[in-house]
């Protein structure tokens, strides 16, 4: 039997169409001709709520739902025998900020935007290992592990890795900061396009 613990495995930042200024020249071209494409010369809102849901961290982790099904009690289960079982799967949680909260202001070249705090916003992604386990059921009296049992297991499961991924301030930080970085990025390409010095004031819900 495999160890049962949840295993984290950092894969990403995403792929965006706002990417980072590249030292090489076409790299730092092709940037410069989507936002000629998709902006106009002032900040937009909507682009910036935009580059708050592409900012998106995923993470992937394994994790290995236990249970024991108990023997029934009563003259009709006379006989079960306590069943134990485990089911190994995979899924991706994303982590990002609810651009709903996201808000522009603009005092000439200052634009202060506000950002909430970053968040779980899902699970996702699902694929189970063939890998699993169920223990023998020899009893004289049959006590059988059913879909709903294994489907209950995976549900308190799952409500472990969504508390571990709330409350994981490291993984929260780098997804706001993510998206921080695309905005930046986002306000000086617009600032070279515009030939406006743009400065940005950032505020916290």
């Amino acid at each position: 039997m495999r160890k049962k613990t949840v295993l984290l495995i950092l894969i990403c930042i995403i792929d965006v169409f706002l990417c980072s200024c590249s030292a090489q020249e076409e790299s730092h071209k092709k940037a410069e001709d989507k936002l000629e494409e998709n902006i106009e010369e002032y900040p937009d809102i909507t682009h910036i709520r935009s580059i708050c849901e592409l900012a998106t961290l995923e993470c992937y982790y394994h994790n290995v739902a236990k249970s024991t099904k108990e023997k029934g009690k009563g003259l009709l289960n006379i006989g079960e025998k306590e069943r134990t079982f485990w089911i190994e799967y995979s899924g991706t949680a994303k982590l990002g900020i609810d651009v709903s909260e996201v808000e522009m202001e603009i005092k000439g070249k200052q634009i202060e935007i506000t950002i909430p705090k970053a968040k779980l916003l899902g699970l996702a992604d699902y694929s189970f290992e063939e890998d699993n386990y169920i223990s023998s059921d020899d009893g004289i009296n049959k006590n059988p592990i059913t879909a709903e049992n294994q489907t209950q297991a995976i549900a308190i499961a799952e409500a472990d890795i969504k508390q571990m991924f709330e409350n994981d301030n490291t993984l929260l930080m780098r997804a706001q900061d993510n998206a921080k970085k695309l905005i930046e990025n986002y306000i000086e390409q617009l600032s070279q396009l515009s030939e406006t010095d743009y400065q940005i004031k950032w505020r916290y819900k």
